[in-house]
């Protein structure tokens, strides 16, 4: 009877100094805390649209379709002035609106319709530039908001200690220190990947913005020598 009594005081023992088994992705979240968790997700979902987004924006088929630009040209050497200004107006991409806007304004002069070109260009070229920018501003908020999450959990884990009076336990804490190190890491793990790809996108961006001015001086020129009114 003794015996068996104290077998099950030793087995509520174990059981009580036995650690409750969690999921990384669960610890890190109640590590984290109900103002972090959140922050950082909305962050993250942010991030992943902003990639895609940029992704599909900065590239040669949304700025400077090789395809759009051949049928272009074939419509304005044949002087088909109207279908030339339906292909660039229809076209989604930064060249197409461009060039419909030279298009627009050719009959007032051509030194009007490079001016109309000219500032097509810029408004396209700030658009692109400003959506950039976001990816640019989470790889700076990021860490910042990461080292709020240290400083938040270092204060929290001494006012532990100072509460306390004594040796505080460390599982009292744990939460402050699991709170200033995981916002740290989570803030990195986040900007790093943002810096990466918006240095990416922006070295990119910069190629076929030159590419585009290119291509526009081009048709200005095939505008001419088609004999537009000028």
């Amino acid at each position: 009877m003794l015996l068996s009594l104290f077998s099950q005081a030793e087995a509520a023992n174990i059981e009580a100094i036995q650690p409750v088994t969690q999921g990384l992705l669960s610890w890190y979240i109640s590590a984290c805390g109900v103002f972090f968790a959140p922050l950082f997700l909305l962050i993250s979902v942010i991030f992943v649209a902003l990639a895609v987004m940029n992704w599909l924006a900065v590239s040669r088929n949304s700025i400077v379709p090789p395809q759009m630009l051949a049928d272009f040209d074939v419509k304005i050497e044949a002087k088909q002035y109207q279908e030339a200004y339906e292909t660039a107006r229809s076209s989604d991409s930064a060249i197409g609106q461009i060039l419909a806007a030279g298009l627009t304004k050719m009959a007032a002069g051509y030194k009007i319709a490079e001016q109309a070109v000219s500032d097509a260009a810029e408004e396209e070229v700030m658009r692109l530039e400003h959506r950039l920018s976001y990816l640019g501003t989470i790889a700076s908020v990021t860490p910042m908001i990461g080292l709020l999450g240290t400083v938040w959990g270092m204060v929290d884990a001494f006012s532990v200690i100072a509460r306390s009076g004594a040796a505080p336990n460390a599982s009292q804490l744990a939460g402050g220190i699991s709170l200033a190190l995981v916002t740290t890491q989570i803030g990195l793990v986040i900007a790093i990947p943002a810096l990466v790809l918006f240095e990416i996108l922006k070295n990119r961006l910069s190629r076929f913005v030159l590419e585009l001015n290119i291509q526009t001086d081009l048709r200005m020129e095939r505008f001419k020598s088609a004999g537009l009114p000028k």
